[in-house]
């Protein structure tokens, strides 16, 4: 209980510091920040599984509320975008298998399981259940997630011009909820949540609300206004838990870690700019919604900048939810063909 204290008081701390600074994702980089330096200096810090899956639940239902009626007039727009970013994954996946391999020394697998961006704890269990090191996979995941997050608000003021006071302005409170709408958001939410779990939908905490949310949002049957307060709460939690994931882990570590992290970072955004730029002179949808859109990063960290920075939240976070999808579905197929065949190879031998 101590651990959950402590890294909910850094959090705290941290993202008020942040939000005091007027950083784009403030609360959520604050918090994590604050638990990385913990753990570097050794705290003892943990944010238990079912905090973070509220922190989710709140975060898919925040992220339905984007959705309006007059989506399905731009939604077959989508199909160009989407297209590409496949083209974006077929290339930067085998970049980051090269670069973990080459450059960091990992094996083939830990390499090729940590260089997928899906969701952190599908390649762990994937990884570790084909021979990858899943310490070694869970770290170079959340260190690639964090250095990202660190990165791409400022990448995204520096090319596109996003003043700070931007974020201020998103940020500012908005009318009470009532009472009759907060029982159906939560409604909604908790049984969303429930049946996406039930049915083994990827990402079940986060797509589960955010599925019946938008769908009562497009059909119009409702139009939830969300207080910042609920807003920031979730991104301490969600921060906090990036953060404690280095908890225990030696500072040298973590140092080297991050150290190699940053090059990866550096050549996904790279290609992501790359593409970003193609595909924005190719459509109407912006630079810095395909930014946003193509970035390898979580969907529930990046579904939430885009939320916080208003940079068409429900495109952003669709083109997240079709990649966590595709990837979740293909890469089991994947990774049990190719342990049965170290099966047959290893038969021989035996």
């Amino acid at each position: 209980m101590k651990k959950v204290i402590y890294s909910l008081g850094l959090g705290v701390i941290g993202g008020a510091v942040g939000a005091y600074l007027n950083i784009p994702l403030g609360w959520l980089l604050g918090a994590m920040v604050a638990n990385i330096g913990a753990s570097l200096q050794g705290v003892a810090l943990a944010i238990p599984q079912w905090l973070r899956s509220i922190a989710f639940i709140g975060l898919g239902a925040m992220l339905g509320t984007a959705f309006e009626p007059e989506l399905l007039d731009r939604i077959h727009q989508w199909t160009v975008t989407m297209a590409g970013m496949l083209c974006y994954l077929a290339i930067a996946i085998p970049c980051a298998f090269i670069y973990g391999r080459k450059v960091t020394g990992f094996d083939n697998l830990t390499a090729a399981f940590s260089s997928i961006p899906g969701g952190l704890g599908v390649m762990v269990i994937l990884g570790a259940s084909a021979g990858a090191d899943p310490r070694t996979t869970a770290l170079a995941h959340t260190a690639r997630l964090a250095t990202i997050l660190m990165v791409l608000p400022f990448l995204l003021r520096q090319l596109i011009g996003i003043d700070l006071d931007v974020t201020a302005a998103a940020n500012k409170p908005t009318a009470s909820i009532s009472l009759a709408d907060a029982g159906l958001f939560i409604a909604l939410a908790v049984s969303g949540s429930l049946v996406a779990k039930t049915v083994r939908l990827p990402s079940p905490y986060l797509l589960g609300p955010l599925i019946p949310i938008a769908g009562a949002q497009m059909a119009d049957l409702t139009d939830f206004q969300i207080p910042i307060e609920f807003v920031n709460v979730t991104q301490v939690i969600i921060g906090a838990g990036i953060g404690t994931a280095f908890s225990g882990a030696k500072p040298h570590e973590l140092f080297k870690t991050f150290i190699l992290s940053s090059g990866l970072t550096l050549l996904l955004l790279a290609l992501v700019i790359l593409f970003a730029y193609v595909f924005n002179a190719w459509t109407d949808v912006g630079f810095a919604a395909l930014l946003l859109a193509f970035v390898p990063g979580g969907l529930a960290e990046i579904g939430m900048l885009a939320l916080i920075l208003n940079i068409d939240p429900v495109f952003v976070a669709s083109h997240h939810a079709v990649r966590v999808l595709l990837i979740t579905v293909t890469v089991p197929l994947l990774a049990s063909r190719w342990v049965k065949r170290q099966q047959q190879r290893e038969k021989p031998n035996a």
